[in-house]
């Protein structure tokens, strides 16, 4: 059994580029993400072809991380990290950042460093991350940013002599490697220009300036450790159920270990299109998850059919469950940031405007709380409510203290911003649509 971890330094590092490259060099590679992100994993199924799973101790708990990581590996599996190595929830050590999930999954470290404007000094930047944390085994360094090759021996040299960490290699300084940034993370990948060229690009500079047989090497990590599947008791336990899932270019954000759970338990999964379908398909509950609808507000406001298809559904007292993307598209209009609003499905009443910079009050981890019901979720999002007729049903609150209100139930609709991992939520959903409206 082979698999790495893919750190940086901080976020912006490069470690997606060096992820992505060496996800191209390797065969039967089975690509993982640190965190929440719903971006990069779309870049991991782009250049390897399979699906790419998150891994995040907040959401799913050690026992969801480890039953996805040993239940979903490749020949070789590639963890590409978030943030900076130790960032995470608070200033513990064991606080859900990369280097926590390291030390779960006892799987060896590639560290991505910066080489631009330094010389030697890149040797304390390394010992610290080393030394900050002793049960974290880096195993090697990967310069990115480098101008040239007498550069890099001057890093190399100055790493290995100060650290005892040897490095595996570099990338050039090139503007062609790069990624054009979008909402703190990366286009998704059907969205980025000649992905295709940049991964051959990235594939044939690896292949000179990184040494692929070290790395492999250093992923061996023998035989998988013994674990329980915590989830055996929920075989089938909805068998016959039928789940429509939204997915299209404007909702495309899921974790695919939640859709996988939902089908062990013995769910359908139907999946449809708002963007292009008539109607909504013949299902218990529609599942609509998040995504980008602003950049579809013209053509999902002129879907009158779906919409309208949409209308009955609700009024027939079915359920829809709606997260981020799909809470928005739940309100009666989103404004865009030229000012002009678009009709959506107003099964909600409250409306959206876009914003132009993150929500970033509102932005990470948080616990959703609705009575005693108690989950887990995450916000991201570049809007706000700007308008609010509708009674909140969650309570919001974060590690520092700060609480709001969101979430919102009309019928048996419930949405809200939050995104919630069905590994560490089935209760409380479960608990949460028990609760049939009036």
């Amino acid at each position: 059994m082979k698999g790495i971890v893919i750190a940086g330094t901080r976020s912006g590092i490069g470690k997606t580029t060096i992820s992505m490259g060496l996800m191209s060099v390797f065969e039967g590679v089975q690509p993982f993400k640190v965190g929440p992100d719903y971006i990069d994993t779309t870049f991991h199924r782009f250049v390897t072809g399979n699906k790419s799973y998150n891994l995040d101790i907040y959401l799913m708990g050690e026992s969801g991380v480890k039953y996805s990581f040993y239940k979903n590996r490749g020949a070789i599996s590639i963890v590409e990290g978030v943030m900076g190595l130790y960032d995470g929830l608070g200033t513990s050590l064991e606080n859900y950042s990369t280097a926590h999930i390291s030390k779960l999954l006892k799987l060896p470290v590639i560290l991505v460093v910066d080489g631009q404007k330094i010389g030697v000094s890149i040797a304390g930047e390394v010992l610290g991350y080393k030394l900050l944390d002793k049960d974290v085994d880096i195993k090697g360094v990967i310069i990115n940013r480098v101008s040239s090759e007498k550069v890099y021996t001057l890093l190399k040299e100055s790493i290995e002599k100060y650290t005892g960490i040897e490095c595996l290699g570099y990338l050039k300084n090139d503007e062609r490697f790069s990624i054009s940034s979008r909402h703190l993370g990366l286009l998704i990948a059907d969205e980025v220009e000649r992905l295709e060229e940049k991964k051959k690009l990235l594939r044939e500079e690896i292949g000179k300036t990184i040494d692929i047989e070290r790395i492999l090497e250093i992923a061996e990590i023998g035989e998988r450790e013994k674990f329980e599947n915590p989830f055996k008791d929920l075989k089938d336990r909805y068998k016959g159920l039928k789940v429509g899932v939204a997915r299209d270019k404007a909702f495309n954000f899921y974790y695919e270990d939640s859709l996988e759970l939902l089908k062990y338990m013995g769910a359908e999964l139907i999946e449809f299109s708002p963007l292009l379908d008539k109607s909504v398909p013949k299902a218990d509950i529609l599942y609509f998850g998040g995504g980008y609808p602003e950049n579809y507000l013209k053509e999902l406001s002129k879907n009158k059919e779906f919409i309208d298809s949409l209308k009955n559904y609700h009024n027939e007292r079915r359920y829809i469950y709606a997260e981020c993307g799909g809470f928005m598209y739940m309100t009666k209009g989103i404004r865009d940031l030229s000012g002009k609003s678009y009709e959506m499905s107003s099964l909600l009443d409250c409306s959206i405007k876009m914003t132009e910079r993150l929500m970033i009050a509102r932005f990470g981890y948080v616990e959703v709380e609705y009575g005693e019901l108690k989950g887990r979720g995450h916000e991201f999002h570049y809007s706000t409510l700007e308008e609010e007729r509708e009674k909140t049903i969650f309570r919001i609150l974060k590690n520092d203290g700060r609480e709001w209100r969101c979430g919102y139930r009309n019928k048996n609709l419930i949405a809200g911003y939050p995104h919630l991992h069905l590994f560490g939520n089935i209760e409380f959903l479960e608990k949460l649509f028990r609760e049939k409206s009036e």
